[in-house]
């Protein structure tokens, strides 16, 4: 089903823009001390957190390859560090190589999903001892629980301000009964990419939270339950990975010719030359890039890709560097 979604997609118009995810291959994962059990455990933990947070989804836990891989876990690692977090808890920080990673789930066949990513908007309410309340990027509870969620699965993310044109265009009555044309227009004033919607209730010493991810040509509702914030936020966050990993994680496709010539137009000086070059490089489905022709403003291209081109097309429609012609027999560069 994800592939098919994957080969289709092209056909549908994609009018986002993307973030880019910093320190995408850092990991941090608690440790009970500096032994080397610990720390051998730890960074098995390391590994499949990277996994998932590269391919978008728990799937990759399932992988006989990948899995057969975590007891190599330390040939991808670039470094190891001992730090503290919260409450003094003992963390061990490890950082992965981008090259090997990448190549590795490309070897075992499961989606890659590049460091380019939809940012979300998280319109929630929460009911607390004043009441229903809306939950906006002030210090507090929840702000750092979703923080850490969405940090964890790789997620841009951003709250509204929750001024007096947020409050007049959205009362927290309308998010908490979750009225989705008004939700719609207050999300409409932030240049992001999507949103996620819903209304968190305490119940009986847990929490439950009801809601939906909107984005692009995606609506999914959305209803969890857990024991505390944080797991909450994580739980969240996972479902928000899943849905959006389906749209932009790349899936190698094996025994396939994916060699690609392109034509590229708008490379006016040398810089932009070197920018398509080096933007086309850094996409996690391109191989490789040969210039086999340059004529004034325009380039022709061979690139050796992992999947098709629609879909690589796909993973970059975020960034809005490339696009068709009006004839569509060629792109343009756009810086």
């Amino acid at each position: 089903m994800r592939l098919l979604t994957f080969l289709t997609i092209f056909c549908i118009s994609i009018s986002a823009s993307a973030a880019t995810v910093k320190d995408l291959y850092d990991v941090a994962v608690p440790v009970e001390d500096q032994t080397e059990e610990s720390r051998s455990d730890a960074i098995g933990g390391a590994f499949q957190r990277m996994l998932v947070r590269l391919s978008g989804t728990e799937q990759v836990l399932e992988n006989p390859v990948l899995m057969g891989e975590q007891s190599n876990a330390q040939s991808y690692m670039s470094s190891l560090r001992y730090e503290r977090g919260t409450e003094e808890q003992l963390l061990l920080s490890v950082t992965f190589m981008a090259g090997p990673m990448q190549k590795l789930l490309e070897r075992a066949a499961a989606p890659v999903w590049g460091s380019s990513r939809p940012r979300t908007q998280l319109w929630l309410a929460v009911n607390s001892d004043e009441g229903r309340t809306a939950v906006g990027p002030e210090e507090g509870e929840w702000k750092a629980a979703f923080d850490g969620a969405m940090r964890r699965r790789g997620l841009p993310w951003m709250f509204p301000a929750w001024d007096l044109e947020d409050q007049m265009a959205l009362p927290v009555a309308s998010l908490w009964g979750l009225f989705e044309e008004d939700i719609a227009s207050a999300a409409a004033r932030y240049s992001s990419d999507g949103y996620l919607a819903g209304r968190i209730m305490a119940v009986g010493g847990a929490y439950s939270f009801t809601g939906y991810i909107h984005h692009s040509d995606i609506r999914h509702s959305l209803s969890v339950q857990a024991d505390t914030p944080e797991l909450l936020a994580l739980e969240i966050a996972a479902e928000v990975a899943e849905k959006l990993s389906e749209r932009y994680a790349v899936i190698p496709l094996a025994g396939i010719d994916n060699n690609e010539l392109i034509r590229v137009t708008g490379i006016n000086t040398f810089a932009d030359y070197r920018a398509l070059l080096e933007y086309l490089s850094a996409n996690v489905a391109v191989r490789d890039v040969v210039v086999v022709a340059s004529d004034r403003d325009e380039v022709t291209l061979a690139l050796d890709l992992t999947t098709g081109w629609s879909q690589v097309l796909d993973s970059m429609a975020l960034d809005k560097k490339i696009i068709a012609d009006e004839e569509g027999v060629a792109y343009v560069w756009q810086r």
